[in-house]
Formats: structure tokens, C-alpha cells, sequence
């Protein structure tokens, strides 16, 4: 009788101990899984994260082996940025279950924060093998293909998926990112319904799918240098080139030759025929709204512009008249629209006093469009320095009339702490834990028109942020996305860098990109941000290569001139002038930038008021000038990482600015995006504020 009780005694504290297990597990798991929800408050996270590892600690001091505790223990410090501990849990939860998918699943994860690519690959591999359903392996394999470079391979994978889980914001900003590094080489039909399908997206990029659709419809309409052999009608009523003008961006010369074709056949018929015909409505409608998103970046022949001014003068006689509506006009306008704006039309105000609901189907997109740039002149903006004119100073002048960039969506992140993210990329760097706490402070200097500011503030959790500029065009335009978006955590003040004051509070964080080389006092500029950055802070600089400007260099230096009378259309000749050019060495890396396809584009890569250039070894300079500890470029692809390895072998080293140097003379197209680095600041000494 005493044997049977002591048995049913360890029998009861067995079932205990499980329990036990099962609690703690539990509580962990919903812990760490409340950090992974969209709608969790970022905030909250550190805190849920510590005690859900408190949690799980507990589980696993019961039952040291247990797999599935050692698994989520790896996740929380996955996401923690703890990854020797990460992998530690992982490969003892392996060790347990070698052919558990959904251990090999984390494994993955752990080796691509890692960037061990390869690892990573094989991991998802097994997961997909032992858990075919269980797990978004097959999502986290394409990524992982992506990341190490093989692109064609990856987009492949990724458009697959696309097919069963297009509802996915993951999948889609993949596919549209990895096309728009792929060009078609033959005609395929059912990539053209793909296409079309990705057009119907939201909330991702469908710029980004012009350079695949533009190689497309070139092989489609069997396009070259002396036109296309397709016919009109079968042009202007294809499905994908009318959603491509509406929605991305048309990267080819040949194809921008033939929209200016089509256009002069379309306003020379309707005009010869005093209307414009029914079936070429879509077309007038997608020139038109191609021509407002890239702001009017095609020239005009001497017989168009009188054409066109015809039809202004028409539209204006037509609004004094008495009982004259929307649809009157409609044809007039849209064949307008297709060359300029309505802003230049001495009635505009008149037009815009219409109510919405009385406008026809065929301008209703267009004149929103114009509604909304009215709309940008509403907004004010506290003045944190004095602002000049725009007779004082010309690059101000400049982005009141061309702000830049225009943009339509937001890039596709996961939400994460800035410090993680940080920890991720610069793995030999001990930051300061304020980098790690709430409602981290970060300056944008120099915002323009607000889109790196508001992916930072819409994806970084706990962040404040403040952007400033000198144009208010730009922040008017940044305000109202802001709006549009719903981001709140940010605001927007008028300043000039170069008068910045010491502020309020400082920050521990400043991001000055695409700035600093277009001031000449740049010195000035860099002292004023350092004296709001918090000891230890960092600093994120962009600044051009003087290697990789070369071909612009040369662009600036034979059109000296011309920017002192700068003007639309200036700038459309010019650039016109360049596509023909055959003396322009390496033009290339102009005619494939998306800059080269937008008037504010165009502007800001190639007539910019003022611009100075940098090498490796000049950021070094700056750096100990102004006593910042240089930790390394940000940004950097595999393969630029791989080749710069191979290149200096044994004596490789990442953080080496002369190194850096050596291998941009040889590969002077690595920093075709600019220099984007981090650094640390420590105010010990005395800075030196001249500028060169």
C-alpha cells in the first residue's frame, strides 16, 4: 500500500511540473507575441520582452532540454538582438528535435539577421521540408535569395507567392523592389498579366515596377530609334502601357519618344476634328496624368505650344460665358492636360470654384490632382531661424520651385526599435543604452518634402521626430503626407542649418542625407547639428561621391551657362540634348536614374544651384575634424561587401577609409547612391568651423 502512494505522489508532482511548464510557456509566449501584433504599442515592447525571457527561464529550469521553450527563448532574443544567445537556444532546441520545422525555421531567421546567407537558405530549406504548412518558409526563402543577390531567382519565387498571397504587404513590396533591378529580354504575355495585377496594388511603390514594364512594352510594341511597328489603336487601347502611365515610372527613351508621338497625333486630330474622340479618352486621361507626376518632363514642338494655347484661350473665353459647365470643356482640358497644368489658365480660380460632384468622368482624376496642390499653399510652419528669400539664397529659390522628391507611398518595414536596427548592421559598435530607451529624439535636417522622415517615424518604435527645412514648399508638401498617412509622432519647422540655434532639447539622433554637400558653408552647418546631438549620439551623413558624379560633373560643366537662365523649359531641351549626346562619357548612370525622369528630379541630379563632392578619404577628414568616430557605411549590398573583401584580401578592413578609398579608383560605381555613413560623437575639443 505505501509503494502504490508514493507512486501516485511522484505520479502528481510529474503532472505538476508539466503544468508548470505549460504556464510559464504560455505566459511567455503571449508576451513575445503581443510584440509581434500591428496593432501593439511599440513602446511596450522592452519591458514585454524582459519578462517574457523571465517567463521562459522559468519554463526551461523545470526542463532544461525542452524544445519548444528553447525555441521561443531563441526568438526573444532574436528580437532582443541578442543572436550568439539566439543560436546558443536554437541549436540546443536542434540538438532535441533535428527534424522540428519550425526549429528550423528560427535557425533561419537567426542566420539572416546574421547575414549568413547561405545558413539561412539551407534552414528555411528543412523547414519547408519537415513543415511544408507550418511556417512562412517559403516567404522568408525568397527574402533570403534577395538578400544574397540573386535576384532573378528571388523575384521568381516571390511572384509565385504572389499568386495565392497578394493580400501580403511583405510579397508585394518584394516584388515591386526585385523588378525594378530586372529587365524583360523577350515578350511574355504572362508576365503581362502579372503586371497588371501588381498595378492594382496599394500601399507599395509602383514606380518601382517601371523599369521591368518599360523593357516589357518595348519588346510588345517592337519599339527602336525610328518608332514602333505596332499600330495606333493597338497602342493606345493596350491595358499595361495606359496603367503604366497613370501609375509608374516610364524609364526609357524609346518609349518616352513614342508617348511624345502619340500626344502630337492626339491634340492634331482632336483639334483638326474640333473634339476629342470617345475611344482616345483613356489615352488623353494617361498622358495627362503621366505628364502631372512627372511634371511635365517631355518638350513640346513650336506647332504644339501654339495648339495648346489655342485651347487655353478657348477654356478661358469659355469660362466667362454664362451657364458654361465642366463637361464643356472636359475635351479641351484633358487634351490641355496632357502638356501643362490648369494653373496657367488665366480663369483657374473659376474652374476651381466648380463643385466636384458637377465634374465628368474623363477630368475628375485631373482636377483632384489640382486640388490637392492648392491645398499645399495652406500650410504654415514655425520659423526656428531667420529664412532668406529666395533672391539671398538660390538653392532655396530652388526648392520652392522644384520640390524634391515627389513621392506617392511609404517604404515597407517592420516595425523595430532604431537601436536594434542599429545593432543589426554595426555588430562591433557598444552603443549608448539611450539609443535603446522610449521616445528617442531624432532630427531630419534638411527633410524636403518629408519621405525618409516619415518611413523613420512610422516605423521606428518610440520615436519623436522633428524635421526642418529651408524650403516651404517641401514641408507643405511633407505635411499634407503626413496627413495622408496618419503619422503624428513628427512635425516640421522652417530653418536654415547654417543658423541652427543650440535647441530645447537635444537629440540622440541626426540624419542629414543629400544635404550637406549642396551648402557651401557646410562647416557651419555640421557644428550647428553636432551642438543639438547628445553626447555618444550619432550622426547619419550622405554625401556624393566625387567618383560617381563624374559623368554629372561633366553634364554641369557643359551647361554652365544655362543655369543661370534656368526654366522648364530649359530643362526639357537640355535633357532632351543629353539622351543624344554622344560625348558624354559613362551618361548612363544619368539616363538609369530615376531622378532623370521628373522635371524636380532632373533639377536636383543635374542643375543643382551648388553641389561639392567627397572621397573615402575626405569623410575621413571631415570625421576628424569634427571628432566623430567613424563607424562604418550603412547600406552596403553583399556583393559590394564580398568584392570589397575579395579586393584586399587577408588585410581587409571594413571600417579602413583609405581602404575604401583604394577600392572605390577601382569600382568607382559602388556608391552610385551616395556615401551614407554613421557616426559617433564625442565633444571633447574645440571644433573648426571654417569652411573650404
Amino acid at each position: 500500500m505505501a509503494q502504490v502512494q508514493v507512486k501516485k505522489q511522484k505520479k502528481s508532482t510529474t503532472l505538476s511540473k508539466s503544468q508548470n511548464i505549460k504556464f510559464y510557456r504560455k505566459k511567455a509566449y503571449d508576451g513575445f507575441h503581443l510584440t509581434q501584433s500591428d496593432n501593439h504599442d511599440p513602446r511596450l515592447s522592452r519591458g514585454l520582452l524582459a519578462q517574457a525571457k523571465l517567463d521562459i527561464r522559468e519554463a526551461l529550469e523545470l526542463d532544461p532540454d525542452n524544445g519548444d521553450s528553447l525555441n521561443l527563448l531563441a526568438r526573444i532574443e532574436l528580437e532582443n538582438g541578442h543572436y550568439f544567445e539566439a543560436q546558443e537556444a536554437i541549436n540546443r532546441a536542434l540538438i532535441e528535435s533535428p527534424e522540428n520545422g519550425g526549429y528550423w525555421y528560427s535557425a533561419g531567421h537567426i542566420s539572416l539577421a546574421q547575414q549568413e546567407f547561405n545558413n539561412a537558405q539551407s534552414a528555411f530549406q528543412k523547414a519547408i521540408k519537415h513543415a511544408p504548412k507550418e511556417t512562412r518558409a517559403e516567404v522568408s526563402l525568397a527574402y533570403t535569395l534577395a538578400q544574397n543577390g540573386r535576384i532573378v531567382e528571388a523575384f521568381q519565387q516571390y511572384r509565385e507567392l504572389a499568386k495565392t498571397q497578394g493580400q501580403d504587404l511583405h510579397i508585394r513590396s518584394q516584388v515591386v523592389n526585385l523588378a525594378s533591378q530586372i529587365q524583360a529580354d523577350y515578350y511574355d504575355p504572362e508576365l503581362e498579366q502579372d503586371l497588371l495585377s501588381y498595378m492594382q496594388w496599394d500601399k507599395v511603390n509602383l514606380e518601382q515596377l517601371g523599369t521591368l514594364v518599360c523593357s516589357l512594352l518595348e519588346y510588345k510594341f517592337e519599339l527602336n530609334q525610328k518608332g514602333s511597328a505596332a499600330h495606333f489603336d493597338i497602342i493606345a487601347k493596350c491595358p499595361l502601357f495606359l496603367s503604366a502611365l497613370r501609375l509608374t515610372l516610364i524609364k526609357s527613351e524609346m518609349l518616352e519618344k513614342l508617348i511624345m508621338s502619340l500626344r502630337h497625333e492626339l491634340l492634331t486630330f482632336s483639334t483638326q476634328q474640333g473634339q476629342l474622340s470617345k475611344n482616345y479618352i483613356p489615352l488623353s486621361q494617361a498622358i495627362s496624368q503621366y505628364g502631372q507626376r512627372n511634371e511635365y518632363i517631355l518638350p513640346e514642338t513650336e506647332a504644339e505650344t501654339s495648339m495648346v494655347n489655342v485651347l487655353d484661350n478657348v477654356i478661358n473665353q469659355s469660362l466667362t460665358q454664362f451657364g458654361c459647365t465642366a463637361l464643356d470643356i472636359s475635351g479641351a482640358l484633358l487634351l490641355m492636360s496632357m502638356y501643362r497644368s490648369w494653373l496657367h489658365l488665366e480663369q483657374f480660380p473659376k474652374l476651381m470654384n466648380w463643385s466636384t460632384k458637377d465634374w465628368p468622368e474623363e477630368t475628375y482624376q485631373i482636377r483632384m490632382w489640382h486640388d490637392e496642390i492648392c491645398k499645399l499653399g495652406q500650410y504654415k510652419f514655425e520659423k526656428i531661424t531667420t529664412i532668406p528669400n529666395c533672391k539671398e539664397n538660390k538653392v532655396k529659390s530652388q526648392y520652392e520651385q522644384f520640390p524634391y522628391p515627389r513621392w506617392r507611398t511609404l517604404d515597407y518595414k517592420k516595425n523595430i526599435n532604431y537601436g536594434i536596427a542599429l545593432r543589426h548592421e554595426y555588430k562591433h559598435v557598444n552603443f549608448p543604452q539611450h539609443l535603446f530607451d522610449d521616445n528617442l529624439r531624432i532630427l531630419i535636417a534638411g527633410c524636403g518634402t518629408g519621405r525618409h522622415a516619415l518611413n523613420v517615424a512610422k516605423y521606428f518604435h518610440g520615436v519623436q521626430v522633428l524635421g526642418i527645412d529651408i524650403s516651404q514648399n517641401s514641408l507643405a508638401y511633407a505635411k499634407h503626407m503626413a496627413t495622408e498617412f496618419g503619422i503624428e509622432n513628427i512635425e516640421f519647422k522652417l530653418a536654415d542649418i547654417t543658423k541652427l540655434p543650440i535647441l530645447h532639447e537635444k537629440f540622440n539622433i541626426i540624419e542629414c542625407s543629400g544635404v550637406l554637400h549642396h551648402i557651401r558653408h557646410y562647416k557651419k552647418a555640421l557644428h550647428n547639428l553636432l551642438n543639438n546631438l547628445k553626447p555618444n549620439g550619432l550622426i547619419k551623413i550622405s554625401l556624393y561621391s566625387r567618383r560617381t558624379r563624374e559623368p554629372v560633373t561633366q553634364v554641369r560643366n557643359v551647361f554652365k551657362q544655362d543655369r543661370d537662365q534656368l526654366d522648364r523649359h530649359r530643362v526639357q531641351v537640355i535633357r532632351q540634348a543629353i539622351m543624344q549626346s554622344s560625348l558624354i562619357d559613362n551618361k548612363i548612370g544619368i539616363t538609369q536614374s530615376d531622378d532623370f525622369y521628373s522635371m524636380s528630379g532632373t533639377v536636383d541630379m543635374l542643375f543643382h544651384e551648388y553641389e561639392k563632392h567627397y572621397t573615402p578619404l575626405t569623410i575621413k577628414q571631415l570625421c576628424q575634424e569634427f571628432n566623430l568616430t567613424w563607424l562604418g557605411f550603412s547600406n552596403l549590398s553583399l556583393k559590394t561587401k564580398k568584392d570589397f573583401l575579395s579586393f584586399h584580401g587577408s588585410k581587409a578592413d571594413m571600417l579602413n577609409l583609405k581602404q575604401w578609398d583604394e577600392f572605390e579608383e577601382h569600382y568607382p560605381h559602388t556608391f552610385a547612391n551616395m556615401f551614407q555613413f554613421y557616426c559617433q560623437y564625442k565633444p571633447n575639443l574645440k571644433l573648426n568651423t571654417q569652411d573650404n
